[in-house]
């Protein structure tokens, strides 16, 4: 009974983690490989920044500073709304792992309330064998008690069947003459 309620539990449990909206959770590693590709790309950004926002902010006139500080600052853009992104789906993906550990939650908390009921069952259908168990051997004492005394009461009859055969049967020597 608790083996069928396991393999219950797990194949719930598979179906919920085989169901097609969870196939949309992305592995850790590939968000960590994205943040540390733009862990990598941000000094060197930063760098270039710095030194082209100094050079436009002195020469602002000068049409090359202007144009390199622009990429640059659409670069740092770019990387910040990467980031952004990321971040995003990150969320995203928690709240759809969120979403799938409630809804595996709540499968739980229904198989425990069953479980606690087939444990009540199981409890009472074990105090019902142990008192069938209980009448059972009772029942067999008082038929062999009854076995016993029946046997006893024709051997009895019988032994009782021969005595009084032997008293009359008995013949006698000199029967008295009657007169």
């Amino acid at each position: 009974m608790k083996i069928t309620i396991l393999t219950n539990i797990y194949f719930k449990l598979l179906y919920i983690l085989m169901s097609p909206t969870d196939n949309n959770f992305k592995k850790p590693q590939i968000f960590s490989e994205q943040l540390e590709t733009l862990k990598q790309q941000l000094p060197a950004i930063l760098d270039d920044y710095n030194k082209y926002y100094v050079l436009y902010n002195t020469n602002p006139d000068y049409n090359e500073y202007q144009q390199s500080f622009t990429k640059i600052q659409g670069n740092l853009n770019q990387l910040n709304s990467q980031l952004f992104t990321l971040s995003n789906d990150v969320q995203s993906s928690t709240n759809n792992i969120n979403k799938t550990l409630f809804a595996l939650n709540d499968l739980i908390t229904d198989e425990k309330t069953e479980n606690g009921s087939l444990q009540k069952q199981l409890k009472n259908i074990q105090s019902d064998n142990f008192a069938t168990s209980e009448m059972i051997i009772n029942y067999k004492q008082i038929y062999s008690e009854g076995y016993l005394r029946n046997w006893g009461l024709l051997l009895s009859i019988i032994i009782a069947g021969f005595a009084i055969k032997k008293v009359y049967s008995t013949k006698l020597i000199n029967p008295i003459p009657i007169k």
